[in-house]
């Protein structure tokens, strides 16, 4: 893990040691984050319906709060950008978060959802924490760190070929075009739809897929998932093969667990539109 020159609370320029105690600070949340999931998961689960009427649960709002209020204790200079609302600063450092990725299975009863978050400075991530507290499985990436699951190194599948491999696509109201749907039915691409963008990239980011499409456009939906995939081994862009900013909204998010895969992916989706 290099120096990336993080900006400690003092004003002065923080060392490796520095940010491994903000990463530290990250996985504490995380697993806070689960236990209140953890609380109220089941069927049924009592929710609202928000103005886009996409689900709200009391859990969602306690893990919001609790991410602010940790993180803001120790970095008050620093900017949120989450599902459940943003609070801007002046600060080049924002922390994008989902407090659950996946609500809509989390109040079925379904646990393909997880806690994410992700450390942005400038638009890009440089810290990444994902936790699925059904499993116990606490991922996180430091940027030219590696990525780990537990503590333990993981790394992206090595296919490079699309024949018979597994992808994570959902929120396919966003696809222009569903025939990108059949293109990879036609390419031997068998795909999952977990209504959790950030749980199947953790899956790409583990070799246990090998690949994302989502046509969305909301940062918290991929922020955590770029970082842990790249640095897992893998390769990320927008749905056009370009680079693009963490702290906006975004053009689609593409996922390969090699580049050539990566950039099969992208021709299937050039083809379609």
């Amino acid at each position: 893990m290099k120096d990336i020159g993080f900006m400690n609370p003092t004003g002065s320029t923080g060392t490796i040691s520095y940010m491994e105690d903000t990463l530290h600070l990250a996985k504490a949340v995380a697993i806070e984050a689960g236990d209140i999931m953890l609380d109220s998961f089941g069927l049924d689960t009592v929710h609202t319906l928000k103005a886009d009427h996409s689900p709200l649960t009391a859990a969602d709002t306690k893990v919001n709060a609790l991410v602010i209020e940790r993180i803001r204790t120790e970095f008050p200079e620093h900017s949120f950008l989450g599902e459940e609302g943003t609070q801007a600063s002046e600060s080049e450092y924002v922390w994008v978060f989902d407090p659950i990725d996946g609500t809509v299975p989390y109040m079925r009863g379904i646990p393909t959802n997880v806690f994410s978050l992700a450390l942005v400075k400038d638009g890009v991530p440089i810290l990444g924490v994902v936790y699925d507290p059904y499993m116990k499985r606490l991922y996180h990436a430091v940027k030219d760190g590696g990525a780990f699951m537990n503590d333990k190194p993981i790394h992206t599948s090595e296919r490079t070929d699309l024949s018979h491999t597994y992808i994570e696509t959902d929120h396919h109201k966003g696809f222009v075009d569903l025939s990108i749907l059949t293109r990879l039915m036609a390419n031997d691409v068998r795909f999952l739809s977990y209504s959790s963008t950030v749980y199947g990239s953790a899956l790409v980011a583990s070799g246990q897929t090998e690949g994302v499409i989502f046509p969305g456009r909301k940062p918290w939906d991929a922020a955590s998932a770029k970082i842990l995939i790249e640095e897992a081994g893998g390769m990320t862009s927008d749905i056009a093969g370009n680079s693009q900013r963490y702290d906006r909204d975004l053009n689609g998010f593409i996922a390969g667990c090699t580049k050539e895969y990566h950039a099969k992916l992208l021709a299937l989706i050039a083809s379609a539109t």
